[in-house]
């Protein structure tokens, strides 16, 4: 065996002769378990911020502000036809539909919660009162003493016989004590039913909006794409049926943003490598002109990527969308070591593997090392996803020279395997 390839009928060759190769090839199955498992628990991240300096003060502010102020279940659905009567009929229906998904769906909004359930109203009235400054409540618990309710009655009719206000005398015959002046509230005696609606919607009625929210956390990107996907289902569906065929759906969010962030850098990615492995066939069948060097080539490839983006998930753990970016560059560099290996292969037909080996490899690792060192200064970078592509890029380069220089010569010339150990 030379080279770690055992050739039947042939002795396998002494100490020595192993130190004067240089190589000593022995893969086993378990040395593939640290990659396996990184890709077992690769994480992908999509949120834009993690791509910022944590430390920027700006940054922290943005993240505090999504965690803890914005709903990151919530989902807008936004809804625009020409004819706003039926707009609004299908808004209901559409609204109806998806709080039957109970196992999806926490809740659905489509107009003023006064409007839809009006005994919420006096809960709200009641919340903002509770919490006005303490000389504000004392004054409503004066205004309401048993004293003084005849008073405020009598008041109330006199406004009712008097004023020329439409929303004062609609306001004031089922507000007889005036609560809805209540802080926060004082520019509700500007609204009325209609108003309220508009408050999800244009005024004309052709455009509207529906707030749904998950029954579930939506923790990653797929979580985020499975169920947007189910909305659009259940919205086309209604379409279908109780809509003109005319309505424009669209959506946004944080659901429908990861969602569409993700499935837009999958769809790059997906081009790029794709793209980047044909130019690398076509430029190494119209130098060579061979197919078995070339399919190898490309299955070495595709090894050097799985196996960095796994040893790349144990060692950064969560990876961000924008750092997969690194596949692209590292099929452009390992492809380097492999041609200069068949080259070399082709110009010295007497040399052996190991011989190649030995007057190669020095200087493919020497220039991995040199690269290795240029994107690892990335990480000296204040964003961290250019940090993650430079960990990664180099974490494949030093796969990629280890594969090539071991694994790419001996499947294409067995024959100067089997000259080695003899």
């Amino acid at each position: 065996m030379a080279g770690g390839w055992r050739t039947p009928g042939r002795e396998k060759p002494s100490k020595a002769t192993w130190r004067h190769e240089h190589v000593h090839i022995d893969f086993q199955p378990r040395q593939a378990i640290p990659a396996l498992i990184g890709l077992a628990r690769l994480k992908i991240d999509v949120d834009v911020l993690n791509l910022l300096p944590p430390e920027n003060p700006a940054v922290q502010g943005l993240k505090a502000y999504q965690e803890h102020f914005s709903d990151a279940r919530e989902l807008i659905i936004t809804l625009r036809s020409s004819d706003g009567e039926k707009l609004e009929a299908f808004t209901r229906y559409l609204a109806g539909r998806l709080g039957e998904e109970t196992n999806l769906v926490a809740e659905v909004s489509w107009q003023p919660p006064w409007m839809e359930n009006p005994l919420e109203l006096a809960e709200i009235v009641a919340y903002l009162w509770f919490n006005s400054p303490p000389e504000t409540f004392r004054g409503l618990a004066g205004r309401l003493a048993p004293g003084r309710l005849p008073e405020m009655l009598a008041e109330t009719r006199e406004t009712l016989t008097t004023s020329l206000s439409p929303m004062d005398i609609a306001r004031r015959s089922f507000d007889p004590y005036d609560l809805l002046t209540a802080p926060g509230l004082t520019n509700f005696s500007a609204l009325n039913l209609e108003d309220g609606g508009s408050m999800f919607g244009a005024g004309d009625g052709a455009f509207r909006l529906i707030f749904v929210r998950s029954r579930t956390d939506l923790a990653g990107y797929r979580a985020c794409a499975e169920w947007l996907d189910r909305m659009r289902e259940i919205a086309e569906g209604a379409r279908r049926t109780h809509g003109t065929g005319r309505e424009i759906i669209r959506y946004t969010g944080r659901p429908a943003f990861v969602a569409e962030i993700a499935a837009s850098m999958q769809r790059d990615l997906r081009v790029s490598v794709i793209g980047t492995a044909v130019i690398i066939a076509l430029l190494f069948w119209l130098t060579h002109r061979r197919l078995r060097p070339m399919f190898w080539l490309l299955t070495l490839l595709g090894l050097v990527l799985a196996a960095t983006t796994g040893i790349g998930s144990l060692v950064l753990g969560q990876i961000n969308v924008i750092s997969l970016g690194f596949a692209a560059v590292l099929l452009g560099l390992a492809v380097d070591y492999a041609v200069v290996h068949y080259q070399e292969a082709l110009a010295h037909p007497e040399l052996t593997v190991s011989a190649i080996r030995r007057a190669i490899a020095p200087s493919i690792f020497w220039a991995a090392i040199t690269t290795i060192a240029a994107f690892f200064v990335l990480n000296f970078a204040g964003l961290p996803g250019l940090a993650q592509l430079g960990t990664l890029v180099g974490i494949g380069i030093a796969i990629a020279a280890i594969i090539m220089v071991v694994a790419f010569l001996p499947p294409l010339f067995p024959e100067r395997c089997r000259s080695s150990a003899s």
